[in-house]
């Protein structure tokens, strides 16, 4: 009988942890099992130690090992129940201690609000694709607003918060509401509809709106048509739905969100008394200012005055006049000094002058003869029998007439 060393030689031989840990491996490799949505009902339920959960997802035909940390269920804002159908998103593994096939739940969702939830995802996702929700088509809301549109139930408390707010912050802003209902079959069309009939009044800023409530209750806001009604409004746009947990598409069209409808109000109007406080602050400061620049200026005034011009003026011209005979001086000097120069400029062109000029030339024993108009003859072209010619010399003139010309 062979023993197992022949019979396992040449081959691979796994320990049980080292196999279940390749298995996990591969699990975690295969991004068709990460990031899963898994719909089905809970089974055997347990909350161990209140911090992990435990429990099954089965369907009619089939059950899965499920696991939810603390990290994670810590931020349910519902219990899990036996029997409760959910719709939870996780990671596919392994448990490697039991070599046990599990989901790790990240998030857990009622299956009713589940089916919401991915429609606000859908949506959402679309949306965005689309850049509805670019900053760069965010309107800015006006500093000081004149006409103030909302768009709410006309019977909420959202309204009454809203004008309270704004009347207490600003009471001369002007207030126009477009009543719609918020809640309810045909809703979302009468939030776009009111939305596209107030932007087309003469308003500067529009809250659209309405109190908490459930997820239904707010679905509304979660609206297509209401989101492409606010991004298409001309009217920078406030929305302001629900309590500050509550976010919604409306949120990320807008071009603002408020957590709240007051927040809204807040955000729309500033507080005119803290304006008027801030003004007069600013005019003390500035009164300060100048009160501080004007006593500068006269002390500034006060010492020129107290100063050798206005104290002693005798000095003070005394010294000028002094400056005043060193800048004469140093003219005169100059001028003096210039003048000599130019004479000796002048010396030197004219021993070149007399060097080249007619005098020095008939000294060497030339003459220069001139016509009658006397200009100087200095080529025979031109002359002819009988004109008259006069000839200097060094000593003096004679007169003469042409007699024969020889070319």
């Amino acid at each position: 009988m062979k023993d197992s060393s022949e019979i396992t030689a040449g081959m691979d031989i796994y320990s049980v942890s080292s196999l279940n840990r390749y298995v996990e491996s591969l699990l975690k490799r295969e991004p068709t099992l990460r990031d899963v949505w898994v719909k089905g009902e809970i089974s055997n339920f347990t909350h161990y130690n209140q911090r992990h959960m435990y429990f099954s997802l089965k369907d009619e035909n089939s059950e899965l090992s499920c696991a939810m940390f603390e990290n994670a269920n810590k931020q349910l804002d519902f219990r899990p129940s036996e029997g409760q159908e959910v719709l939870c998103r996780g990671d596919v593994g392994l448990y490697v201690p039991r070599g046990r096939y599990q989901f790790v739940v990240q998030e857990m969702i009622p299956e009713g609000i589940g089916k919401l939830y991915l429609a606000y995802e859908k949506l959402k996702k679309k949306l965005d694709e689309e850049d509805l929700f670019s900053p760069e088509h965010k309107k800015p809301i006006p500093f000081l607003p004149h006409r103030v549109g909302v768009v709410t139930s006309q019977d909420g408390a959202a309204l009454r918060d809203i004008i309270n707010v704004l009347t207490r912050r600003f009471p001369n802003v002007n207030i126009l509401v477009s009543p719609t209902s918020v809640q309810g079959e045909g809703s979302a069309e009468s939030i776009a509809q009111a939305i596209k009939l107030i932007d087309a009044e003469d308003i500067d800023v529009l809250i659209v709106g309405r109190g908490g409530g459930s997820i239904e209750d707010l679905w509304s806001f979660n609206e297509e048509v209401v989101a492409r009604a606010i991004f298409h409004a001309k009217t920078p746009v406030i929305s302001a739905v629900g309590h500050e947990t509550d976010v919604l598409i409306s949120d990320f069209v807008a071009d603002k969100r408020a957590p709240t409808p007051s927040a809204a109000a807040e955000l729309a109007v500033p507080d005119k008394f803290e304006l008027i406080n801030k003004l007069d602050g600013e005019r003390n400061r500035l009164l300060s200012s100048l009160r501080n620049a004007v006593h500068e200026q006269r002390n500034r005034l006060e010492t020129i005055r107290r100063g050798l011009v206005f104290s002693h003026p005798e000095r003070f011209l005394e010294e000028y006049e002094q400056r005043l005979d060193d800048y004469r001086s140093l003219l005169c000097d100059s001028v003096r000094r210039a003048i000599e120069g130019l004479e000796h400029r002048l010396e030197v062109q004219r021993e070149r002058l007399r060097a080249l000029g007619p005098v020095t030339t008939m000294e060497r024993g030339y003459s220069v003869v001139l016509d009658v108009d006397g200009r100087i003859i200095d080529s025979v072209d031109g002359l002819s029998i009988d004109d008259l010619l006069e000839i200097k010399m060094k000593d003096g003139s004679v007169k003469t007439k042409v007699k024969e010309v020889k070319r």
